[in-house]
């Protein structure tokens, strides 16, 4: 086990202090928890737990899913002929996907063509 620094042993022993100062109307299973970068500490009415950091598991950052869409105009590539309802700062629009374009959608909406451009799409859900 690697060795505390003097920081860390002044920490653990007022840690040490609060558990034997802990008044016994505390429920058995309350406790405090503190942690730090380099340590984690347990503290419980049970005793002190130290786990060193080397024991401490990494976090793996979560593996995208290939089949998501990474972009606005890959979503909207998976949503056409589908209803949907498209939020811009003008207001919302409401029809069938017709196409998706480089830089526009089409929809058709109320038997009229609409094309929207991408980049002013704030919201799209399928309806």
């Amino acid at each position: 086990m690697p060795q505390l620094t003097d920081r860390q042993r002044n920490l653990l022993n007022l840690i040490n202090q609060m558990s034997q100062n802990t008044s016994s109307a505390l429920a058995a299973n309350s406790g405090v928890e503190i942690d730090f970068p380099s340590v984690d500490l347990n503290v419980d009415l049970g005793g002190i737990s130290i786990t060193p950091p080397s024991t401490i598991p990494t976090p793996t950052p979560p593996t995208p899913d290939p089949t998501t869409p990474g972009t606005l105009r890959e979503l909207l590539l998976t949503l056409v002929n589908e209803q949907v309802q498209v939020t811009t700062p003008f207001g919302e629009v409401s029809g069938l996907l017709l196409a998706v374009r480089d830089d526009f959608i089409a929809l058709v909406d109320a038997g009229s063509q609409v094309l929207i451009r991408i980049d002013k799409i704030e919201l799209v859900s399928e309806i």
